[in-house]
């Protein structure tokens, strides 16, 4: 497929070819990225498709607004909708925490209703919105929400079986009607057995127990697995999550909010495994342990088979996001007591659809661990997964081996172009972030599968992040990639990002943490594409790379190489003052809090 320039993609629509239910965007510069975290409705506005899960939107926000419409809620007021009650116990711990800093709420901010239509019932959380920033925790960050198929199916359905089934006090009123849930369908049962079997595909070692279909639970996004999944661990198990190395910014905010504490340690290096082992061996708790494998944005890789030592020691769960290789690429089998995969990503690759899945692994039952989780798991399940949103997943992963085959060779001839590109003082490239160039690459290839003839080349996923040595300089660079630009991953086409500017900048001690384990604001994210050649992908870095020295210069960090020199944040200080400056197009709207 010849490659595609995104400045002949509109602005604000998604990747092509777009649709009712894509979940992408192409709002390309620096500036941009800011304005859309800071909400600047100027930006928000002009969008036209965009991960569903940052909020409402499209067909999502059309819906709930024929039923604010169809309830007549009072000038100014919205709602979000659910399938459940118990999100409004979570809508009201998350909203009132003190997590939530400047956009925290009251108890009296929100109002609770439920509806049906079509023979769905709905769990409203009604909201002034001015108030919307600390009233979309739920939806943003546990990712609870009704995908664009739900709306689509629902919509029409409003005028003639819309029925208000009243405002409850809260989340323990009397008399809250039962939930509907969704209907599982054929295709449930068929992505299920899917990932099981790709789950014991060309596994590194011979296993007792391959994994079952029956171990594979489905939902409605990625977000929403590991939120259950946590509702059902740490009810076994009470304790402290901890995590190792970076991971989703979602997944970060929803677990350091955890009843019974979070720890987090950076590296993920041997000394940091070494801190946790102290740790435990003192008495700290830990409920489970969490770790993407390699992990966003920054591909570094833990130790998986000292933890397992730990966790055969002292009882706790392994829980490995393997989104980013994904289980094409990675077996984890030998140390995971449970695998989270996003699969709106690569699984699914063409950016349409919404969906993730726990897989338990019947080969680890310490201390009762498979036949606890799956008795907590079984008994807590109600599908929320539409059956079309299924059928899409399905269908969109026919290809998916063949597809990360075209995605290994991408990503890897791109990471060894960067890093040759790092050697050179003409560019100046600090680092390319991508296996084998960071750490903890060798307990990565540990788990990479074993080649097979329509697979001979096990690797690492598409997503990788460049370095540049200052803020002036990634600008420059980002500003001049003609690749979409957009948060998201895994799809046909290339897209990049300034992650850490985007998810964690606002905050500048947050972004401080981040920074001092490796989440650089001077870095870019790029996830590769499968319909593109190599060459092309590299020949758009090679021109970005040149106009970037020709506007930024090469100058380059002090030996230590931890703080830019002076001039390099003049741009990307310019940008953020332009953004704060807008101040009439302004609102209380955050889609990256």
């Amino acid at each position: 497929m010849p490659f595609i320039d995104a400045t002949t993609t509109e602005w604000g629509c998604s990747l092509p070819p777009q649709g009712p239910h894509t979940i992408t965007t192409h709002a390309p510069g620096y500036k941009t990225a800011m304005g859309l975290r800071d909400g600047d409705m100027s930006i928000i506005t002009r969008i036209k498709s965009i991960y569903p899960r940052f909020s409402p939107f499209g067909l999502a926000a059309q819906f709930l607004g024929a039923v604010g419409q169809q309830l007549a809620l009072p000038e100014g007021y919205m709602c979000t909708a659910y399938l459940s009650p118990e999100t409004w116990r979570a809508e009201l711990h998350h909203g009132t925490s003190e997590h939530r800093k400047e956009s925290r709420i009251t108890r009296d901010d929100l109002k609770f209703r439920v509806v049906e239509i079509g023979g769905v019932r709905l769990y409203l959380v009604v909201f002034h919105a001015m108030k919307r920033r600390g009233s979309l925790f739920v939806w943003q960050h546990r990712g609870l929400g009704f995908s664009s198929r739900v709306a689509q199916a629902l919509l029409p359905r409003i005028e003639d079986s819309f029925t208000d089934l009243g405002e409850f006090a809260g989340p323990d009123a009397p008399g809250i009607p039962e939930p509907t849930y969704l209907p599982v369908g054929e295709s449930h049962q068929l992505l299920k057995e899917r990932v099981a079997e790709y789950m014991n595909r060309a596994t590194i070692q011979d296993y007792d127990h391959p994994v079952d279909a029956s171990d594979v639970t489905l939902y409605q996004t990625g977000m929403a697995a590991i939120v259950r999944f946590h509702e059902a661990a740490t009810k076994v198990r009470p304790g402290t999550v901890v995590v190792f190395g970076s991971i989703f910014h979602s997944t970060w905010h929803f677990l350091e909010e955890n009843e019974h504490g979070f720890k987090h340690w950076g590296p993920s290096s041997d000394a940091d495994l070494a801190e946790f082992e102290a740790y435990l061996e003192a008495g700290g708790s830990c409920s489970y342990v969490f770790t993407e494998f390699p992990s966003n944005p920054i591909l570094t890789s833990l130790n998986l088979a000292r933890l397992r030592q730990l966790a055969d020691k002292y009882g706790f769960y392994i829980v490995v996001d393997d989104t980013l290789a994904g289980f094409a690429n990675m077996d984890l089998l030998p140390v995971a007591d449970v695998v989270w995969t996003s699969l709106t990503k690569a699984f699914s690759g063409y950016a349409d659809v919404m969906g993730g899945s726990l897989s338990l692994n019947p080969n680890i039952n310490n201390n009762n661990s498979y036949t606890a989780l799956k008795a907590a798991i079984d008994e807590q399940f109600h599908n929320e997964l539409f059956v079309p949103d299924a059928d899409t997943l399905l269908s969109n992963s026919d290809d998916y081996l063949a597809r990360c085959v075209k995605i290994n060779r991408n990503a890897n001839a791109l990471a060894a172009f960067l890093h040759q590109v790092s050697q050179d003082p003409a560019y100046p490239v600090r680092r390319v972030l991508y296996p084998p160039y960071t750490a903890g690459f060798e307990h990565a290839k540990s788990f990479l599968r074993r080649p097979t003839a329509d697979f001979p080349e096990p690797g690492f996923g598409p997503l990788l992040s460049v370095e540049l040595e200052t803020m002036d300089q990634m600008v420059a660079f980002y500003d001049n990639l003609t690749f979409h630009q957009g948060p998201h991953l895994g799809a046909h086409l290339t897209l990049c990002v300034p992650f850490n500017a985007l998810v964690f900048g606002k905050d500048p001690d947050e972004a401080a943490y981040h920074a001092a384990y490796g989440s650089r604001q001077e870095q870019v994210r790029i996830s590769v594409g499968f319909t593109e050649e190599a060459e092309d992908i590299i020949g758009a870095v090679q021109k970005a790379l040149d106009t970037m020295v020709e506007v930024a210069g090469r100058g380059r960090r002090d030996e230590a190489g931890e703080k830019a020199v002076d001039e390099g944040r003049v741009l990307a200080d310019e940008i953020e003052r332009e953004v704060a400056e807008d101040g009439d197009v302004k609102t209380d709207i955050n889609l990256m809090s």
